[in-house]
């Protein structure tokens, strides 16, 4: 029912009665009617006309073949009716026209306004499906436009073209999943699936090819997704009861499935063009990892606990780390710096990565000096026979012998302990190490040679470790080469961090780190993590050449003299003792010798003073 009771303003009403009334009969009253509203009235017992009235002239007035009002006329007595008829069919047809004029008008904008809150809503549909690369994200922002907004459908499906095959990725409605997996084995699915354009059914009991291929639905609207010529998948909108779906369903749906494709193929080759970098940044740990069979694993199990404190931090919801937010961006970030922190090494050396020993190199040169001992041993031996010869007392001749024997096995021990590196070399042992170089033997040419080269004295005299300053500097290196290759890769905005967050793994809180000197408020948390996290699978490796592999309670005993050294960020090694971090990865990743008790209470006594 047209509602027009406002179409027509009472002063604009009561001019047209005013210019009407002097052409009137005297003593004649009018009013005009619309709905149950008096617009206006005029003359005389205007308040009496009532339509049907005996003596009442009733004018209709209709928009659209139906009575929206009517122009009412009461004549005094003794008039002229036909004079009054002229004039109230001339005063009513001019209302009509206006009514028609404000109806057209108001018809107008509301179209208008359909179209301006229709577009609008498109315009929201589309910016939802494009906001997201991520393809659940694209099928439910397509289905939520069919869910629970004055559609006709009470089911929606989406199903995703996967190996030859189409796969359920989403769907709304009561028991969907299930309705829809035995929609999914039907005749009619499959007929679907292989048409290039979608289709409305909306009474599939009655239809011919269709009739009894499933029971949960009674009406079908399908279209297919289809972009740059490939088809990536299938909608499908579901009722309960027939004739739900009009053109109109289908001409919106054929719209947002349009974009919905062509969002899904950006969203897929997206989601594919992540798969392959993460396996390229796999690949490049991999062969980092298998650069030295002492390091297999590291940039395996540094990302594992560096996700482990990060996903810990994120949780906590008190203290230092209350704020810290894990998002996609930053885990992804994380998780990508983590494995390739070490790739600088890839140009280190590998006799300097592996390097077990002090004398170390392409070989261990510890067995050239036990070759030139073992000549001394011979020239010893020589010596005792000679002096017996020349007649020297043989007694005193042995005594000799097996005097420059313990000597020489003493001296080696004592070099053999050196080489190793695992204990501090002072000055008194570099003043043994120079006298033994001193020490000479005769080569093949039979020219004297020192016992000890000066490179070979240079590496013993290391004090701590097997590296000497040169090769330390090296290895202190590869983090400028990783730097350096990580700046040269053109990562998007929502990894721009990675660098950063590789390049700190071995600066220091105090500032004494390398390889750029950064103190902790220049360095962020995830790299403090990454820091945390290369420590300590450094301390409890399994493979490292030059110590067995650590205990828990031995790690975490360095790792805190490390904290009370402004050496890593304490506010993240108590989060890593607290909540047991460390527990959690050596379950999985140690060896049950390694597993002992740590008195975590200790170390974090002071914190809880």
């Amino acid at each position: 029912m047209i509602k027009a009771d406002h179409y027509l303003k009472s002063a604009w009403a009561h001019r047209q009665f005013e210019l009407a009334l002097p052409l009137l009969p005297s003593g004649i009253g009018m009013a005009l009617q619309l709905g149950d509203k008096r617009v206006a009235e005029m003359g005389e017992a205007g308040a009496g006309l009532i339509e049907g009235a005996p003596d009442v002239h009733t004018f209709p007035l209709a928009l659209e073949g139906e009575q929206v009002g009517a122009l009412l006329l009461r004549l005094p007595p003794n008039h002229d009716a036909a004079l009054a008829q002229t004039w109230g069919v001339l005063l009513a047809h001019t209302l009509q026209g206006m009514l028609v004029a404000e109806h057209g008008r108001r018809s107008v904008s509301r179209e208008a306004l359909e179209s301006y809150r229709e577009m609008a809503l498109l315009q929201r549909a589309v910016t939802d499906l494009n906001e997201s690369l991520k393809p659940a994200a694209v099928v439910a922002a397509l289905l939520k436009e069919f869910d629970g907004r004055n559609t006709s459908a009470d089911f929606g499906a989406v199903f995703l073209y996967q190996d030859d095959s189409h796969k359920l990725e989403a769907s709304f409605g009561e028991d969907a999943t299930t309705a829809f997996a035995e929609f999914k084995d039907s005749r009619l699915f499959a007929d679907m699936v292989t048409r290039e354009t979608g289709d409305i059914v909306n009474d599939l009991s009655a239809s011919a090819l269709w009739a009894g291929e499933t029971q949960n639905f009674q009406a079908l609207l399908w279209l297919p997704l289809i972009s740059h010529g490939e088809r990536l998948g299938l909608l499908a909108l579901a009722s309960c009861r027939t004739e739900s779906f009009s053109a109109a369903d289908l001409k919106r749906a054929q719209t947002l499935c349009s974009v919905a494709a062509t969002a899904l193929r950006n969203a897929q080759l997206y989601a594919a063009e992540q798969k392959m970098f993460q396996s390229f940044v796999r690949v490049i740990a991999t062969a980092i990892d298998a650069k030295s069979p002492y390091t297999a694993g590291h940039c395996r199990r540094v990302p594992e606990i560096a996700m482990m404190i990060a996903q810990t931090a994120h949780q906590v919801d008190s203290g230092p780390f209350a704020d810290f937010m894990l998002d996609e961006d930053m885990r992804n970030s994380m998780e990508i710096a983590a494995m390739l922190h070490d790739c600088g090494k890839v140009v280190t050396p590998e006799w300097i990565v592996d390097k077990a020993a002090k004398l170390d190199r392409i070989e261990n040169r510890i067995h050239l000096v036990a070759l030139r001992f073992e000549v001394l041993r011979r020239d010893a031996e020589i010596i005792r026979y000679r002096a017996i010869a020349e007649g020297t007392d043989p007694v005193s001749a042995e005594c000799a012998y097996r005097e420059s024997l313990h000597q020489l096995d003493d001296d080696f021990a004592f070099l053999e302990k050196c080489n190793l590196g695992t204990e501090f070399v002072s000055a008194e042992h570099v003043a043994r190490i120079e006298s033994i170089a001193r020490r000479q033997w005769t080569d093949a040419r039979g020219e004297p040679q020192p016992l000890l080269t000066e490179n070979e004295v240079f590496n013993l005299s290391i004090q701590r470790g097997t590296l000497n300053p040169e090769e330390r500097k090296i290895i202190e290196d590869h983090a400028v080469h990783t730097i350096n290759m990580l700046s040269q890769i053109a990562f998007p905005g929502s990894l721009r961090n990675i660098t950063e967050y590789a390049a700190g793994h071995h600066e220091r809180m105090d500032g004494r780190g390398y390889p750029r000197g950064l103190k902790g408020d220049q360095l962020s948390i995830p790299a403090r993590m990454i820091a945390i996290a290369d420590i300590f699978e450094a301390l409890t490796a399994p493979d490292r050449p030059y110590r067995k592999p650590g205990t828990l309670s031995w790690a975490i005993d360095v790792m805190h003299r490390m904290k009370l050294d402004n050496h890593i960020d304490g506010d993240l090694f108590d989060l890593f003792l607290s909540e047991r971090i460390y527990l959690a990865y050596a379950q999985k990743q140690l060896v049950a010798s390694q597993i002992d008790d740590v008195d975590i209470g200790r170390y974090l006594a002071g914190k809880a003073a």
